[in-house]
């Protein structure tokens, strides 16, 4: 509520103007600003936990990636099982625990309103950054499916129609070898009507990663981008953005810390094929036999395009993108041959999204809106088991692991989504109000082609596992591909197809979502809400590796996920703008969780039955003097499975996880920053930044500690990171900085899983340790 009967529902085109510190010429902070097609409210007036950074506080954090984002976000993490272009986000704890490259994550990513799906992806659009949004919570209604957890939006920049020709150039060096450089030009191509401009990024490092076997370091960084943005205000009703990014990142990515499990006596603690990792090892040292590049490759084009009428808006949000993956990687983790794998992904996809937004004068307001997106999605891994002799060797157990060779799974799968939704907002008083939102989504998930065969070491082939055949034997037949393969080895389905098992591999659901919130505003400083959402995840095709039939849709998909949630906050602007707190106290009902689950050397795409969520969190923002300003979070959670059982690789049969911990969910983590800048003279002024936070312990595996898991988690840690810059120059543009980030060289894990019982070992991925860096900057 802002008291003057001027409520609007937040559009899917949700704009934070700024949360970056305020100048030094006034002691107060600055409004956050929420605006939807030219009609603005302050963000603390909206009942919806958001947290927004503008440009100039990103570069003030040294943002980089998305880890950089989670640990200033209460109740968020990231972790980057293969590198920083594919996070795994967790909010709230809500998250995913698949690794797999064609899974969609419980958090939507947007960039500019277009949604990326496939999450390898995510991390392809950090640069030339207007601001980044977290929402938390469901977000059923203006975003749609797979928001369970909440949604990020990334809006990079946008040329000023009237604006001057301005632009920017960086330049940077750091530890283990890092250069980057960075820069951006805009300027009017035609007055008042055609601005354009063209933004850059390049940062290669030689990595952090030693392989004591030689060749070069790992662990690397080697990523290039670019984007060109066309602004065109046709007429004085029409306009229409045009922005087209493409990106490469390309480098020898982080290697597993693999850790040995099984007792072998003279050897110690040591993996399937007896070795055991050198306990002189630290994080950041290994003996790695498959040294391999990750590549991800992006082209992507979004349309925006705007009609403004006396007391509506139409816009318009068109998008394409074409993304490709692969990354060859050493999974055990060591110098033998345990686990190899080859990750290949090619991902196509389309969006449409066209709304109608009312701008009435009056106590009533709407959006309402209609939706459509396709994915296509390859996917190609080889998988080396057992390339190594095992422990096992000359036994028949032995003799049985022997057989494995290669595992060469494809599988293509088409997604489309159609959803009507609509927002009202409606001004009961000038002090309370009610937000009502609903969307209904229909959506058909086709697996299109399946494919499990074997090779051997050579890369011949030598028959199909399943679901080419219905025995559940292996088949005789060599790999045939999609193309020429209608009814053969792999399934080819191009329309009503069965096999002699049955079904037809598809699933359609039809789900409906939404929102329902009311406000009450005591005062212009102080406002409060209550908000129920249902949120919902589309079920998905099992990407896993399996050695056992699987003849009917069911053994190979997983169901929707739903969130249902109560949240009740405030927001408050006191001490003359000098403090802004805001608050959430929050309740989940979570249902049918989607994650992955490891066992022997299978893994399953399943659901986690339900579980609970609730927890707290408290975002302070303050300004006590002209020169300092502070910015602090906390979140607590408390997290438990009511209702999951999962396969009992011990002791056989199923075990009873219910009372366990969520994975991804600390119960506590808390961050802190300051800034203080100081005017050295009329030619300049020093700026000094630094920001800590913490992660409290945390699972990463729904076992938690039963049944040899207790490894799979990783103990509370604190990273501490600190940027001081110096501006000078007439107009202060000339900016010089130094920077590091994990300056205590704090050691942790930011994933795990257990692969004990098919391969002998845990693997973990360890942070990034202490790094550091020097840069200097233009602007013009």
């Amino acid at each position: 509520m802002n008291g003057t009967n001027n409520r609007y529902p937040m559009a899917l085109a949700v704009f934070l103007a700024s949360t970056s510190a305020p100048t030094i010429h006034a002691a107060m902070l600055e409004e956050v600003v929420v605006t939807a097609q030219k009609r603005s409210e302050s963000v603390q007036d909206i009942p919806v936990a958001v947290t927004g950074m503008s440009a100039d506080s990103l570069e003030q954090f040294g943002f980089e990636d998305a880890g950089d984002i989670s640990a200033q976000v209460p109740n968020m993490q990231s972790s980057g099982p293969y590198g920083d272009v594919q996070p795994i986000f967790s909010i709230r704890g809500v998250s995913m625990s698949d690794y797999n490259s064609n899974q969609a994550s419980p958090v939507g990513v947007y960039v500019d309103e277009a949604y990326l799906g496939a999450v390898y992806t995510h991390g392809m659009n950090f640069f030339d950054v207007e601001r980044i949004e977290v929402l938390r919570g469901p977000q059923g209604t203006l975003y749609g499916k797979n928001t369970t957890g909440g949604a990020i939006n990334i809006i990079t920049r946008t040329p000023d129609i009237d604006g001057p020709l301005t632009g920017n150039i960086a330049l940077g060096t750091g530890s283990y070898g890092e250069r980057s450089a960075s820069g951006a030009i805009e300027g009017t191509l035609i007055d008042g009507s055609l601005a354009a401009r063209a933004a850059f990024n390049y940062k290669k490092d030689d990595g952090y990663f030693d392989n004591k076997l030689g060749g070069d370091d790992m662990a690397q960084t080697d990523y290039r981008a670019g984007r060109i943005a066309l602004n065109w205000q046709a007429s004085d009703n029409f306009s229409a953005v045009l922005k087209y990014t493409a990106g490469k990142s390309d480098p020898i990515a982080t290697p597993p810390r693999g850790e040995g499990r099984i007792p072998v006596s003279g050897l110690g603690d040591v993996d399937i094929t007896g070795y055991q990792r050198p306990s002189s090892f630290d994080a950041y040292e290994g003996e790695i036999n498959k040294v391999g590049h990750t590549n991800v490759d992006i082209n992507q084009t979004t349309l925006r395009m705007t009609y403004e009428g006396e007391a509506y808006t139409v816009v318009s949000v068109s998008s394409w993108y074409d993304a490709e993956y692969f990354q060859a990687a050493d999974t055990d983790g060591g110098p033998t041959r345990n686990l190899e794998i080859d990750w290949q992904s090619s991902t196509e996809a389309i969006s449409q999204d066209l709304r109608l937004v009312s701008q009435f004068d009056g106590m009533f307001n709407f959006i309402a809106g209609i939706y459509y997106g396709k994915e296509k999605l390859d996917m190609h891994n080889l998988l080396t088991l057992y390339a190594s002799p095992t422990i096992f060797a000359g036994s028949a157990t032995g003799d049985l692991l022997a057989q494995y060779g290669t595992f060469d799974q494809r599988q293509d799968t088409e997604k489309e989504s159609v959803a009507g939704y609509s927002q009202f907002g409606w001004d009961i008083t000038d002090r309370l109000g009610l937000d009502i939102g609903v969307r209904y989504t229909r959506d058909e998930n086709e697996l299109t082609y399946i494919n499990s065969s074997r090779l051997d070491l050579e890369g011949n082939p030598l028959g199909s596992w399943v679901p080419g055949n219905i025995t559940g034997t292996l088949v005789d037949a060599p790999f045939i591909p999609p193309e020429s393969d209608p009814a053969g080895v792999g399934f080819y389905i191009s329309g009503p197809y069965t096999t002699a098992s049955g079904p037809t591999f598809d699933k359609t659901e039809n789900e409906w979502t939404g929102k329902i919130s009311v406000d009450y505003a005591f005062s212009d400083s102080l406002m409060t809400y209550l908000s129920y959402s249902r949120g919902y995840r589309s079920g998905s095709f099992n990407s896993g590796t399996y050695y056992t039939p699987r003849m009917h849709v069911d053994d190979i998909y997983a169901s929707p996920e739903f969130v249902n949630t109560w949240e009740a906050g405030f927001k408050s602007d006191l001490l003359d703008q000098r403090l802004r707190i805001n608050a959430a106290a929050f309740f989940y009902d979570y249902k049918d969780q989607q994650f992955i689950n490891v066992v022997g050397v299978s893994s399953n795409l399943q659901n986690a039955g339900s579980s609970e969520i609730y927890g707290l969190e408290l975002e302070l923002w303050a300004r006590p003097s002209e020169n300092l300003t502070i910015q602090a979070a906390i979140g607590w959670l408390e997290t438990e499975f009511n209702t999951l059982e999962l396969g009992d690789s011990v002791n056989g049969g199923t075990i009873d996880l219910s009372g366990n911990e969520l994975i991804s969910a600390p119960k506590l983590n808390f961050s802190l920053a300051a800034d203080y800048d100081i005017r050295l003279s009329d030619w300049g002024s020093l700026r000094a930044h630094v920001d800590t936070s913490y992660q409290d312990d945390q699972w990463f595996s729904a076992y938690n500690d039963d049944i040899g898991y207790g490894h799979i988690q990783q103990d509370g840690y604190w990273l501490l990171n600190s940027r001081l810059s110096l501006l000078f120059g007439e107009a202060e543009n000339y900016t010089l900085a130094i920077w590091g980030k994990n300056l205590a060289d704090e050691e942790y894990d930011s994933y795990a899983i257990n692969l004990q019982s098919g391969f002998g070992y845990d693997y973990f991925l360890a942070g990034a340790p202490r790094t550091y860096g020097i840069e200097f900057s233009y602007n013009f």
